[in-house]
């Protein structure tokens, strides 16, 4: 009898090491969604850049950001800031 494990056993081995590794980004990558998802923003809302389309990245982005009313030159606007540091990503006014 052999010591070595079978080519089946290596073979499952690493089959189950690639699942491994596959599901700890997808976990993180649909949290990400659906927090950013839960953010509650319209598609074209999330043009963070304002570069004139919304992007998956942009999108992604969102879970990260969060809205505050502010007042730039008498007119009640909306300011988008990053939770992480309170960077002002975009302010957008009516």
């Amino acid at each position: 009898m052999s010591s070595s494990a079978s080519p089946f056993g290596r073979r499952r081995l690493v089959v189950t090491s690639l699942i491994a590794l596959l599901i700890v980004p997808a976990f993180f990558l649909s949290a990400r969604v659906f927090s950013a998802w839960r953010a509650g923003y319209d598609w074209a809302e999330m043009d963070w850049d304002s570069k004139g389309h919304t992007t998956l990245l942009d999108f992604l982005k969102a879970a990260e950001i969060a809205k505050r009313p502010a007042l730039v030159n008498d007119r009640a606007c909306v300011e988008y800031f990053r939770h992480q540091d309170g960077a002002i990503v975009k302010t957008a006014c009516p």
